[in-house]
């Protein structure tokens, strides 16, 4: 079925947020940041704090790509509401600062809680933050927060669909786009032209970790394309 790309309301959340869960379950790195197990209503209160965010900071872009056909089939009871309009296969969330973007701080901007590995949570997301704030405090720019795919849907173009909405929003404002990546998408960010600005391998190796969790800070600009 073809796909297509469309702005999420807040009524997209609660499968963006099954979604999330299921594109991450995989990740050797799940198990040792989010080991769990989680208070009943974990879902429910990340589907709130996304709603919020969508609702009040006005930066915030959040898009999904749709399938027209059915969804997998023991996806089908999550979905059923999303039927008529499409099933969601990819979400992505999008800040647009045609203003600059104001300072938040070195810290995460995370909270971590019961179910979580708080302290290599800090550690992971603590060294993003940092390096985010170096790199995006006080300018103006397109910053991809997240980007994920039901892995039941791979490979099939929806996240580079994602990724060439932020080029083009930037290139219509004249701005760079930032992202940070893992492994798992860095050679498809570097596929859509985004450049590496700085690699970081944090060392989870006292959690069991099988090797270092490794985020690259990369950037797309116009200029580059020239």
């Amino acid at each position: 079925m073809p796909l297509s790309l469309h702005p999420c309301t807040a009524s997209d959340l609660p499968h963006a947020v099954l979604t999330e869960r299921n594109a991450f379950a995989s990740d050797p790195f799940t198990p040792i940041l989010f080991p769990g197990p989680f208070p009943d209503g974990t879902s429910e209160f990340r589907v709130q704090e996304l709603a919020k965010q969508m609702a009040e900071d006005p930066t915030t872009r959040w898009l999904k790509v749709v399938d027209t056909g059915d969804g997998p089939q023991e996806q089908q009871a999550e979905v059923a509401r999303a039927q008529s309009q499409g099933f969601g296969i990819a979400f992505a969330k999008y800040n647009v600062y045609v203003e600059r973007r104001p300072a938040k701080g070195e810290k995460s901007g995370r909270s971590f809680g019961e179910g979580c590995n708080v302290e290599a949570c800090e550690l992971v997301f603590g060294t993003m933050a940092k390096t985010r704030e170096r790199m995006l405090g006080g300018q103006k720019c397109l910053y991809l927060a997240n980007l994920f795919a039901d892995p039941a849907y791979g490979r099939r173009g929806a996240g580079g669909m994602l990724i060439k909405w932020g080029i083009d929003e930037a290139r219509k404002h004249g701005l760079p786009c930032y992202v940070e990546s893992t492994r798992r998408g860095h050679e498809l960010y570097k596929r859509y032209g985004f450049r590496d600005l700085e690699y970081h391998a944090t060392d989870l190796s006292k959690f069991g970790a099988p090797g270092p969790h490794e985020t690259w800070a990369m950037v797309w600009e116009a200029e580059a394309e020239a």
